[in-house]
């Protein structure tokens, strides 16, 4: 046959009135005349017939209440209505459309009237899509919304039982929820007390926001926590000198609040208009000693004076010996005490009010008054303190430990001299030791009698006397063992940004506060880890993460996606570095080589796989996959057990996909063919392995003859020699294969001949490298011998 031009437009103009004359006259005449154009626009105007009688009169979108809401818009009803009164009648050749009742008897239809009837199935199937992607995206949507709910009202009710305390059961058994696999719920607190340690400098404006944010964390010791939040208020100084000035200005402080607070509460104080300083002091006698006047004797005058050095007043002890009198003239040493005191406080708490008016005073005015005869308790402390001595305070009525290292912390300025001298250091190291070793009866009055571990339980001073001795690690240690893991938390960021704890570093091993964070944000989700990261340093934070990425937990949500084409969708650890300022793409690159080389180097392949293809180190991905190709894991004895199968199955698939990524990318990641042509290999001798373990000897056969897998390879000598390695397992399963086709008789004869001959001729040529074990030698021979 000659093949003829034709016109396919006009063409189709004759099909098509052909097959409309086909039509009009096939309902006349016999069926046998009947042409295949006709019998196919027959079958399809047939279905068009069914499905017009199936949607006539039944009015299928009666009402606009069956579509959803989303679609009710008035061309939407429109449409509706035109659908639900829309039926196809032909009406003789003239092809109109009206919404009459179809006839069942109509043979046949024109192609007018068949296209239509074709238009309006689109228009009804493209509408019933629409109602059932509304109705899907509608339960989408609501599933959201209720977890979205469900999440905040879960949030919501935890930090509640979070500020009723830390050490309950119920927020305890809320945290240990962890075990199971559910994340806890971080304070409402530690955010912004972090975003405030990131944000503002160092200052007490700082310090009282962080504490009155942290404090409120747990009520049930909010207000000890405040007192633990002005003692470091106070001694937040880089100096040892600076933290024990702090911590007697906090003592100096209290102690004059609460005579304040004492005298205030008093009904029969008579201060009188607005009381100073001696004011004060005297009504705090005459409440003190029950009396109407005061002072009026000796004691009376050495008690005020002892009140005044132990709150600080460095201008009322200059001023004393007048306003004391006549009182003070039997007290003929008062006045040098009372001077010698206040240039101690002086030199030990510089902001103090300038002296004035201070005489001289030598030492044989101190040792005078330590003979003297009129003299109290109250003249006792104050003169052994003047002389650097020691004072048992259980002769002072009324003593306290915190009267107690007020007095150690005057003794340690004293004897030291100079807080850069090495007897300073000694004497306040000994004072650290003397506190650390005091029983609970020294932090709680009455507690003797009283187990240790009760008594720890009801008040925080055992912590106050830590921080005040500059005891900070130990502080924070029993913070923690009391449940205030977050407050210890927040002491410990607010210690180190201040850098009072590189000021104690001779005296105590540091405290690890990036360890101490990093293990505090461990219970939590990882997007919260990734906020409390915020707060360390670059090098500290570079260490988390790597920790975090290693940990096994969630490393799909912090990595993102990979897909098949090996393209990264960024995920959470990624997106955060560039939100919060942490860093960029080259930092999270280098992130990610890192913690691929440790995870390389301490056996986690899978990770290791991902990271280092996330920090773009292709070759050494190829290295760990050849690495995991070798691995023991492998062989049948190794993965009896369910827990290796499952490591074994994760880690196949894992090699499985990244090497149909890197074929699919030779070029794109600038592999070495020598590196692939190993990689490839050792790979292909893997599937070789598992299609024989698996009992399929003809795909084994494939792999094998694919692959060439007893080939020479065209590689370093060092590639060479992993693939080498592999050789005698590969002849020992090939050999195996051979044997069982044979006994089945699924190979013919001079196919497995040329095998067996083309095997042979292989291992004598390597006879000196290659060697194989007696079972192998004998099971070659054995075929050898068949054929």
């Amino acid at each position: 046959m000659t093949a003829a031009v034709v016109d396919v437009h006009a063409e189709g103009l004759r099909q098509l009135e052909r097959a409309e004359r086909l039509l009009e006259v096939g309902s006349t005449g016999p069926r046998s005349r009947r042409t295949a154009v006709h019998k196919s626009l027959e079958q399809l105007f047939g279905e068009a017939r069914l499905r017009s009688q199936t949607f006539s009169g039944a009015n299928a979108f009666a009402s606009t209440s069956s579509l959803p809401r989303l679609l009710q818009t008035p061309q939407a009803q429109r449409l509706e209505r035109d659908i639900a009164d829309f039926t196809l009648v032909p009406q003789g050749t003239t092809g109109a459309l009206t919404s009459a009742p179809a006839d069942a008897d109509q043979p046949s239809l024109g192609l007018q009237e068949f296209f239509g009837l074709r238009h309006e199935r689109v228009i009804v199937e493209t509408v019933e899509e629409s109602y059932r992607d509304c109705l899907r995206s509608c339960e989408r949507h609501s599933f959201d919304r209720l977890q979205a709910d469900w999440e905040d009202a879960k949030s919501q009710f935890l930090g509640n039982l979070q500020r009723l305390g830390q050490g309950s059961a119920v927020v305890a058994l809320c945290n240990d929820g962890t075990a199971s696999g559910t994340a806890a719920v971080p304070p409402t607190q530690d955010a912004p007390i972090i975003d405030a340690l990131l944000s503002e400098s160092m200052g007490p404006p700082l310090v009282q926001k962080i504490a009155q944010l942290s404090s409120a964390s747990c009520p049930a010791y909010q207000v000890e926590l405040s007192e633990c939040w002005s003692i470091l208020g106070q001694e937040l100084k880089i100096t040892l000198g600076g933290i024990t000035s702090g911590a007697l200005a906090y003592l100096q402080n209290r102690f004059f609040d609460e005579v304040k607070g004492f005298v205030y509460n008093q009904a029969d104080a008579r201060l009188g208009g607005v009381p100073d300083a001696w004011s004060l002091v005297r009504a705090y006698g005459r409440l003190r000693f029950q009396t109407s006047s005061f002072p009026t004797s000796p004691a009376h005058v050495w008690y005020a004076a002892y009140v005044a050095a132990r709150a600080g007043l460095v201008s009322l002890l200059l001023e004393l010996p007048d306003r004391a009198s006549p009182a003070s003239e039997r007290c003929p040493m008062l006045g040098a005490v009372c001077s010698l005191m206040a240039r101690r406080l002086q030199v030990v708490y510089p902001q103090a009010v300038e002296l004035a008016g201070a005489g001289e005073v030598d030492s044989a005015d101190l040792l005078r008054a330590d003979v003297e005869q009129e003299s109290s308790g109250f003249h006792d402390v104050l003169v052994s303190l003047l002389l650097g001595r020691s004072f048992a305070f259980s002769r002072l009525p009324e003593g306290t430990v915190e009267d107690w290292l007020w007095y150690r912390l005057h003794l340690v300025h004293l004897l030291g001299k100079d807080e850069q001298s090495p007897e300073f250091q000694q004497q306040f190291e000994a004072l650290r030791n003397q506190a650390a070793a005091l029983p609970a009866s020294h932090f709680d009055p009455g507690a003797s009698g009283v187990s240790t571990a009760v008594t720890a339980m009801q008040t925080l001073n055992s912590v106050k006397v830590f921080l005040l001795t500059g005891q900070f690690g130990r502080a924070i240690q029993q913070l923690q063992d009391r449940s205030l893991r977050p407050v210890a938390l927040h002491m410990a960021l607010v210690l180190r940004k201040a850098g009072t704890l590189e000021a104690v570093s001779a005296l105590e091993t540091p405290l690890n506060v990036s360890a101490f964070l990093c293990d505090y944000a461990s219970s939590f989700r990882c997007s919260e880890q990734l906020r409390y990261f915020r707060a360390l340093d670059v090098k500290e934070r570079v260490q988390a993460l790597q920790r975090l990425l290693l940990s096994g937990g969630a490393v799909d949500e912090l990595l993102g996606y990979i897909d098949p084409n090996g393209r990264h969708r960024p995920g959470l650890l990624e997106m955060t570095l560039q939100e919060d300022g942490m860093g960029d793409q080259a930092e999270f690159v280098e992130l990610c080589s890192r913690a691929g080389r440790q995870a390389r180097d301490q056996g986690q392949y899978r990770e290791a796989i991902r990271l280092l293809h996330l920090g773009r180190c292709y070759s050494e991905v190829l290295q760990v996959l050849c690495r995991c190709l070798r691995l023991p894991i492998w062989r049948e004895e190794s993965i009896a057990s369910g827990t290796a199968q499952g490591e074994a199955m994760s880690l196949a698939q894992d090699i499985q996909r990244f090497f149909d990524i890197y074929e699919r990318n030779l070029d794109r990641y600038a592999l070495s063919s020598a590196v692939w042509t190993v990689a490839r290999k050792l790979y292909a001798t893997r599937m070789f392995h598992s299609l024989c373990d698996r009992g399929q000897p003809e795909a084994a056969l494939d792999v094998f003859d694919r692959e060439q897998l007893l080939s020479d390879i065209d590689a370093p000598s060092e590639a060479a020699d992993e693939v080498w390695a592999e050789y005698p397992q590969i002849v020992s399963a090939y050999i195996r294969v051979l044997n069982h086709a044979a006994a089945r008789g699924a190979m013919v004869g001079y196919a497995m001949q040329d095998r067996v001959r083309r095997l042979q001729s292989f291992l004598a040529a390597r006879c000196n490298r290659l060697v194989l074990d007696q079972e192998t030698d004998a099971a070659l021979a054995r075929l050898a011998l068949c054929f």
